[in-house]
């Protein structure tokens, strides 16, 4: 059993807080999907809910020291409803004053010196949190699409990633660092379900885990989750179905979202803005990428290089982004 302060407890404890209405069963998954390293699996996970909520026999409620989580016995259901399977879908919550959002540096045909360019502003803004939002690993051999006969293998790829992680670690030692998948990123363990289910559940090859991002201290952001920084919600892009964005991707997510939103994805800078009726304004941005510009499967194209920085009002929510683009080694 589970003692006071063990890091357990304290795990299940903290989304028994915040997810006080969420069942035991889809609790526990969330629990594991996102502490995968300290749970042994989902059952493990469910053991310890249900130990905290009181729902392991009257022998353990009686044992438990704080009764804040005991969940009363469960009453008859009256139309045969069986346990649903649906999970809570939350927003990653950033609530730092500075963040730098880079996007799609594409391991290994990133840009370095728009990288060097885009975390140099970073350092001369001080910020305290980077947010790497989506496609930060390629992944051109494990593609359902056309392969590039050229393309580095998949183990150089994840050399090279945590190469740049760890370096990205030592130089910005206190900033929070996250770590949003975008489509390129899910195409790993995409990969393993469709070619290798036998492993797909081992949580060493979770993309985290190949990554080190917990020795790193950086959080991940999985399974479509958009991640809000005060009133702005940031998306990758792909959680969006449909097309490549057309003339104008900020006009096309704002249709899709009517909020303001910022996306990568698009590998493209653009701004659509509108008011509504009661004077709200809402606003969206796409952002250039930070990888190569001339891919064998699109060597001409209209991409621009680019990243973007937030500056946000933690006690009302308002923010100021500046959408940069990067021309011939210069920010504008």
């Amino acid at each position: 059993m589970a003692g006071k302060g063990t890091k357990k407890a304290d795990i299940v404890n903290e989304y028994l807080t915040r997810f006080p209405d969420l069942g035991a069963a889809p609790l526990a998954r969330k629990i594991y999907k996102e502490n995968a390293i300290s749970f042994r699996d989902i059952e493990d996970a469910r053991f310890f809910v249900r130990y905290y909520t009181g729902q392991s026999g009257a022998k353990n409620r009686k044992l438990l020291a704080k009764k804040q989580f005991v969940r009363p016995a469960k009453s008859s259901n009256e139309y045969g409803l069986l346990p649903s399977s649906a999970e809570t879908y939350l927003p990653y919550e950033i609530k730092s004053k500075r963040t730098l959002i880079i996007s799609d540096l594409h391991f290994p045909y990133q840009h370095n010196k728009s990288i060097e360019l885009a975390l140099d502003f970073g350092k001369q803004k001080k910020v305290d949190c980077i947010l790497i939002n989506g496609d930060l690993l390629d992944f051109a051999t494990i593609s359902r699409h056309e392969k590039d006969f050229r393309a580095r293998s998949v183990v150089e790829e994840f050399e090279s990633v945590r190469a740049f992680l760890n370096a990205l670690r030592k130089n910005f030692q206190k900033v929070k660092i996250v770590f949003k998948e975008g489509n390129h990123d899910e195409r790993w363990e995409k990969w393993l379900y469709l070619k290798a289910p036998e492993i797909f559940d081992d949580i060493e090859f979770r993309l985290e885990n190949r990554l080190g991002l917990g020795k790193l201290n950086i959080d991940i952001v999985k399974d479509k989750r958009p991640v809000k920084i005060g009133k702005l919600t940031v998306l990758h892009g792909h959680e969006l179905e449909g097309g490549s964005g057309g003339v104008n991707p900020a006009r096309a997510t704002f249709l899709k979202t009517l909020d303001s939103v910022i996306v990568g994805h698009y590998h493209k800078t653009s701004s659509h803005t509108e008011t509504t009726m009661n004077g709200d304004v809402i606003s969206v941005e796409s952002q250039g990428c930070l990888c190569g510009m001339n891919p064998l499967y699109m060597p001409i194209n209209k991409w621009n290089l680019g990243f973007s920085y937030v500056e946000l009002d933690v006690k009302t929510g308002e923010y100021h982004l500046q959408n940069k683009k990067i021309v011939k080694n210069k920010i504008y």
